[in-house]
């Protein structure tokens, strides 16, 4: 059973947040440095983007991102922007 406990901003953390295991097989890691993950406003992601297309834990990444809602960077392949596009969406529900 996952140990949780609620935030105060109604995200919920896992105790593997606190330290996630697929972070170790993510490719943002291999190319720390040569690419930019957190970009400044109006800078490109497509570099990190180009990263986040071939990581295997892309998936993990934007549920994580999603969950923590994490507002800076490139995660799971998603800009900050689409990152809030996909919660306000899911926070709709079905049309």
């Amino acid at each position: 059973m996952r140990s949780r406990s609620e935030t105060s901003d109604d995200a919920v953390l896992f105790e593997e947040d606190l330290a996630p295991t697929w972070q170790r097989f993510a490719e943002c890691a291999r190319n720390a440095g040569s690419v930019d993950f957190f970009p400044a406003r109006g800078e490109s992601v497509r570099d990190a983007k180009a990263v986040c297309a071939v990581c295997p834990v892309r998936d993990e990444c934007l549920d994580f991102a999603l969950r923590m809602k994490v507002a800076h960077g490139v995660w799971g392949g998603l800009s900050e922007r689409e990152r809030r596009t996909v919660r306000r969406e899911r926070h709709r529900g079905p049309a």
